[in-house]
């Protein structure tokens, strides 16, 4: 008996540290149900999906895909403390703009962090929340078989993981980020594409993926979902994106493009 209570203070201990993490305090914006309206009028066989990741599909207060490769304490500490100051968009502007992702990847394939092996635990333990109603979203167009373009200047193997853990990395979505390179082995080599795709340049996105674009060339409603404002890697502050980060005016074809959703 005193073995089964035991167990069981221990699952329900267990049950609201995991509510605590997941905890958020981000909501739904009003003008939601206005957008919403909007495009009742579509059809679903008509229409593709590009979202961001980070602060997009997961909370605004939850930890961005660069956030956990230098807070996690799975990797080395040689690698966190040289990548720390990278995180520090407050008082640190000795690198800035596109040069940021250059040097962030560089320390990680330097220090080989993080292994390929400890990907699902460092996202597992991370706080990265999905925003309120976003998985349920990514089901619903999975069962209309509507194409999801994740565009992302975070790491496609965060994202997937993040995904795959959360029920999510259906055969609809394609994730165009910056990949980690193993070739193999259990350290990453090398980070791809070159440049990099960053909050700066997702214009290289449209033809990173050229593919996903010449596959659903026929559907012609776009919705592009992205916050307004985001913050960068580690800043702890809101930053507004330049206009060249608006992928669906990069696009060359004539789509009917409805902005957020």
């Amino acid at each position: 008996m005193a073995a089964a209570l035991g167990v069981t203070a221990w699952v329900f201990v267990e049950r609201i540290k995991r509510r605590k993490h997941t905890r958020t305090a981000w909501v739904a914006g009003k003008e939601w149900l206005a957008k919403r309206a909007k495009f009742s009028k579509l059809t679903a066989n008509n229409l593709l999906v590009i979202t961001d990741f980070d602060a997009t599909i997961t909370c605004g207060d939850s930890e961005q895909c660069h956030d956990v490769m230098g807070n996690s304490k799975l990797l080395s500490s040689e690698f966190r403390n040289e990548f720390a100051p990278l995180l520090d968009w407050e008082t640190n502007t000795s690198i800035d703009g596109v040069e940021w992702w250059d040097v962030a990847h560089g320390l990680m394939v330097k220090h080989g962090m993080p292994q390929r092996s400890i990907i699902p635990r460092l996202v597992r333990e991370a706080k990265m929340v999905p925003r309120p109603g976003a998985l349920e979203l990514l089901k619903r167009l999975e069962d209309l078989n509507v194409p999801v373009l994740i565009v992302s200047a975070g790491l496609s193997d965060v994202i997937e993981e993040f995904l795959r853990q959360h029920g999510a990395l259906s055969e609809n979505v394609t994730v165009c980020s910056n990949r980690l390179n193993y070739q193999a082995d259990s350290t990453p080599k090398s980070v791809s594409p070159e440049p990099p795709i960053t909050s700066f340049t997702k214009e290289y996105a449209y033809s990173s993926a050229s593919a996903f674009f010449a596959e659903h060339a026929k559907r012609r409603h776009l919705a592009a979902r992205r916050l307004a404002h985001r913050r960068r890697p580690g800043a702890t502050r809101a930053v507004r994106p330049p206009a060249l980060r608006r992928l669906r005016q990069r696009t060359p074809r004539p789509h009917q493009a409805s902005r957020d959703f």
